[in-house]
């Protein structure tokens, strides 16, 4: 993290964090931030994956426009 600590936990928590966290060292809340980006990061990709697989229990001919309408 670039000027890392809790601005960058905050940051990647997208809000607020627990001021108990404040007690961590700056390194320590970098790893922190930096493994919640990771971890977002895998279920996204998780999530796209799973909504693929669904799909391939559709016949295709549906497949387009049923990717049209979730989005």
């Amino acid at each position: 993290m670039a000027d890392g600590g809790f601005p960058a936990l905050r940051r990647a928590l997208g809000g607020s964090a627990p001021e108990g966290l404040r007690a961590l060292a700056d390194d320590d809340l970098d790893h922190l931030a930096a493994a919640i980006l990771d971890a977002r990061r895998r279920q996204g990709r998780a999530l796209a994956e799973a909504g693929e697989r669904s799909l391939s229990h559709i016949p295709r001919l549906l497949r387009g426009p049923i990717r049209k309408l979730v989005g």
